[in-house]
């Protein structure tokens, strides 16, 4: 049983609602702004060692992002406040009277594990080459060549990007000496 609520209460109860109304992406600017304070204090408390000492150090990317969340966060509850709404987009062709189709759901979340398990004895390239192709064909698609050739330049990209762009090495597996 509810305790009986008094006129001051419950006007300021709809005070609040009035006010508040509508303006359910503050939610989101207040989640942007938790984010960002999180990987500010996460960033501060990274380490320099010889190790990840190099040119930029490896706290400048994620300050960069921090500000970057906060900026849309501080953005966003001000457009929120001035009356700004995320409009509904009239050509979103989602039913929500469907429901999951859960083999699809299943199929990708088994396909993501079986990446994850074998990506030491495969490989980067392989394995994201077949994670791309199987996704590929799980939602739809009919032409598997197709869906394969791209998946092996995703992943030959992807892998030379981080081994020479970034200079992170990723398991070469079954190619390695070729790669």
């Amino acid at each position: 049983m509810t305790a009986p609520t008094t006129d001051a209460e419950s006007g300021l109860r709809g005070r609040l609602q009035a006010r508040l109304h509508g303006r359910s992406e503050l939610g989101v600017a207040a989640l942007l702004a938790v984010i960002a304070i999180v990987i500010a204090v996460d960033t501060a408390n990274i380490r320099h060692t010889a190790i990840n000492a190099g040119v930029m150090g490896p706290q400048v990317v994620p300050t960069i992002i921090a500000i970057g969340l906060g900026l849309c966060a501080i953005a966003l509850a001000i457009s929120v406040l001035r009356g700004g709404h995320a409009q509904a987009e009239d050509g979103e062709d989602i039913d929500l009277t469907q429901k999951a189709h859960w083999p699809t759901v299943f199929g990708l979340g088994g396909l993501i594990l079986v990446f994850a398990l074998t990506m030491d004895f495969l490989g980067f390239v392989i394995g994201s080459a077949l994670l791309f192709c199987g996704s590929a064909l799980l939602l739809g698609s009919r032409r598997f060549i197709w869906a394969l050739v791209i998946g092996i330049l995703l992943a030959v990209g992807t892998f030379y990007g981080f081994v020479l762009g970034l200079g992170i090495n990723l398991p070469a597996g079954l190619l390695t000496g070729i790669l």
